[in-house]
């Protein structure tokens, strides 16, 4: 793992190859939308529909440290508690 790259190991169990080189951040958007996943199951997020805003959203969050997953459950970080701090790719405001 890289700061440049985010989380893309297997702490990651979202990954996509193409996911992974658009390196968008986790946007507004998508931090609205990942409250809904907190404390669900990683494979049943992996098995909801659409991708988009499921998979990919929980992918997102992890990548730049929002989000990780604790006893197969998507959860928040300390990152996500402090958002407002850090910008869509995990990085703190300067």
């Amino acid at each position: 793992m890289t700061i440049e790259r985010g989380i893309i190991d297997n702490n990651n169990p979202f990954i996509q190859d193409d996911w992974i080189k658009q390196g968008f951040g986790f946007t507004l958007h998508r931090q609205k939308q990942i409250s809904e996943l907190f404390g669900k199951f990683f494979k049943t997020i992996l098995e909801t529909q659409p991708k988009n805003n499921n998979s990919y959203v929980a992918f997102v969050a992890i990548r730049w440290g929002f989000a990780k997953i604790i006893e197969g459950k998507l959860a928040p970080t300390e990152k996500w508690s402090n958002r407002q701090l850090y910008n869509g790719h995990g990085m703190l405001f300067k």
